[in-house]
């Protein structure tokens, strides 16, 4: 069976590592977007929130609301954009959205009021990444405006670091958030919580922490920071099985396309797990797996629902493990490995991995 396997215990000792991080006062939100980056967004959110977290953040209101059903009580940030279709939703269950302009405010406080209800909001600001939300010099304009509104309670505001391993420009989007505090301080405007680091300036720049951040990819074992393998631990293992062998004779070829040819006589494994499964079309002769402990050849492209690989020397047969990411015998293959062969960030070789793989969850 295709599957992915989720170490439960590793998600509580990253959670640990970065609340040792963290002056006592200072709260970690978990972010647990995309399916908890491909983990399985309630029941790895409810162990993120049960280890330690204080909030934990979604993308989208459907994110928040899967959260609310499995029982979550945990306090809940969105930090994407939320339409008027969803502000009901964001008030029946009790969740915060982030708001990136007076518009989007005084909508939602319109719904509130004819409920009856208070909005939870949290403000963006825009300090580098142009992507979303309010310039600092407007901030405490804004924020006026909305508290005059009624019916909306602004929980916090927060921007994004835009290249964390750039320190001077990191260190300016810190400056911007101290003006933008300065400024709320000197008109008399009580500050929200704020927050700005994600899990690599977290570690990088402890004067980014401010009353909050926001951990992400190094909740699930992986970040950019220097050593972050000596102290994050992978959770997820995508696991496939072999499901049919057969020697390949010299000068044959393999696969849609023909673009590997046996230079020899190979025995080789079909892998039934293919693109459609979130192994990745790029990884055609360009990647390697583990059967038997030991790590094997992609060979010729990955189709939609299966792959092949050079087997030869191995001593393996039919429904023996294969292991894509994870660990077998005394060898691993972590995404991090995946995503430097694709070029690309573990990120989004987590995220990948789709809905219909079984997720099984363990305490190892």
């Amino acid at each position: 069976m295709n599957k992915v396997d989720i170490d439960l215990n590793a998600i509580n000792s990253n959670v640990n590592y970065f609340k040792s991080l963290l002056e006592a006062e200072t709260k970690m939100i978990g972010v647990v977007k995309a399916n908890a980056y491909g983990h399985g967004i309630v029941d790895v959110g409810r162990v993120i929130w049960t280890s330690g977290a204080d909030m934990l953040a979604v993308t989208t209101v459907a994110e928040a609301v899967m959260l609310r059903v499995g029982k979550i009580r945990a306090p809940i940030i969105v930090l994407g954009p939320t339409q008027e279709d969803d502000f009901q939703r964001l008030l029946d269950f009790d969740i915060t959205t982030t708001v990136f302009d007076f518009e989007m405010a005084y909508k939602l406080s319109k719904i509130a009021k004819q409920e009856n209800k208070w909005a939870k909001i949290d403000l963006k600001i825009e300090t580098g990444l142009n992507r979303y939300g309010i310039k600092p010099h407007e901030v405490t304009e804004n924020i006026r405006r909305i508290m005059s509104l009624g019916h909306v309670k602004i929980e916090g505001i927060h921007s994004h670091i835009a290249d964390s391993a750039d320190a001077a420009a990191s260190k300016e989007q810190i400056k911007q958030i101290h003006s933008v505090l300065f400024s709320l301080q000197q008109n008399n405007i009580e500050i929200p919580m704020t927050h700005l680091a994600a899990t690599d300036a977290t570690v990088n720049f402890p004067e980014s922490h401010f009353d909050a951040v926001r951990i992400g990819i190094g909740l699930y074992g992986y970040g950019a920071f220097k050593d972050y393998k000596d102290v994050l631990k992978p959770a997820l293992e995508l696991k496939s099985f072999i499901s049919s062998v057969k020697v390949v004779a010299k000068n044959e070829t393999i696969g849609y396309g023909r673009t590997y040819k046996a230079d020899d006589a190979i025995r080789v494994a079909v892998v039934p797990l293919g693109y459609f499964d979130g192994y990745a079309r790029v990884f055609s002769n360009n990647s390697e797996v583990l059967v038997g402990g030991k790590r094997v050849k992609v060979v010729g492209r990955i189709c939609m629902n299966s792959f092949m690989v050079d087997v030869t020397g191995i001593k393996c047969g039919v429904d023996d493990e294969v292991v894509l990411i994870g660990v077998q015998g005394n060898d691993r293959i972590w995404a991090d490995e995946l995503a430097k062969r694709s070029e690309t960030i573990p990120h989004e070789i987590l995220c990948r991995i789709p809905d219909h793989l079984v997720r099984e969850y363990h305490f190892k």
